[in-house]
């Protein structure tokens, strides 16, 4: 006689946010295995992506739980773009563009607030100062004839071969962005029921925001120049698995990460002899 076990994917608060929570600290090993090996632009871009995406994570569960699951997947969104540009930088290895541009659209920003008369006497010296030292390079970088664009995320979504993650990810989570009709008939409702009246919302975008992050780390090892071990992608596959069936195996593989962690190292730098 074989017992059928009923395996389903996990909804219940306490559950979800032990596994964010061990995804956190694993997270954080993997971090510090960036510190260690990291070389160069493209790794702390990925390491930054990583860190990123888990603080998201995390804001994720946080909002949910309190009840305003619309505003989960507006974070939902901004997670899965994260996942998106990192693809598409690794695809064209724009690291170097995307940096110049991220600090072209900073200088131009506070240029901005610096220019405006009534903003500029309520501004700090020391971002006068910044701007100053800033100058040579804002003057260098924009005189080149191109410029780094912003991919479409649909278009890279299609490239990965992952348009559901659009349709069902990026483009449902647009229409909590951008205000809709039925704005607030949900927050409407919770505002002014009793406490104990207020259900917790359906837990799809916290385990789909779960599951975008286990993917943006992935792409962050596919971007780095180390080369990691299988324990690293084993806790990955594991904790989307836990997704679709409740299986905490994740927690079993991190306990022996942890364990063996800080003399067994989870990656290596990748040397010329490697043919890098």
């Amino acid at each position: 006689m074989t017992t059928e076990v009923n395996l389903q994917p996990p909804d219940e608060p306490e559950v979800l946010q032990q596994a964010i929570e061990t995804f956190r600290v694993y997270s954080g090993v993997v971090l510090l295995s960036f510190a260690k090996h990291g070389q160069g632009l493209r790794d702390t871009v990925a390491r930054n992506f990583i860190a990123r995406g888990m603080s998201c994570t995390q804001s994720i569960y946080a909002v949910w739980r309190a009840g305003s699951e619309q505003d989960a997947w507006i974070l939902h969104r901004s997670l899965l773009d994260r996942l998106l540009h990192l693809h598409h930088l690794s695809e064209t290895d724009g690291f170097v563009d995307f940096e110049e541009h991220s600090f072209l659209s900073m200088y131009e920003a506070r240029h901005q607030l610096l220019s405006d008369p009534d903003m500029s006497r309520k501004v700090p010296s020391s971002l006068k100062e910044l701007q100053k030292r800033d100058r040579p390079r804002y003057d260098a970088i924009s005189g080149k004839q191109t410029r780094w664009r912003r991919p479409k995320a649909e278009d890279v979504a299609k490239r990965m071969d992952l348009g559901f993650l659009y349709r069902f990810g990026y483009d449902y989570a647009s229409t909590h962005v951008h205000p809709m009709s039925g704005d607030g008939e949900v927050d409407f409702t919770r505002l002014i029921s009793a406490p104990y009246l207020v259900t917790v919302p359906d837990a799809t975008v916290v385990r789909n925001s779960i599951l975008v992050q286990s993917m943006l780390v992935q792409e962050a090892f596919n971007v780095s120049q180390m080369r990691w071990r299988v324990i690293a992608y084993d806790f990955l596959d594991q904790i989307r698995r836990f997704l679709g069936t409740g299986d905490p195996q994740f927690h079993s593989t991190f306990y022996k990460i942890g364990k063996a962690w800080p003399d067994f190292q989870l990656c290596e730098p990748v040397t010329s002899s490697d043919g890098a």
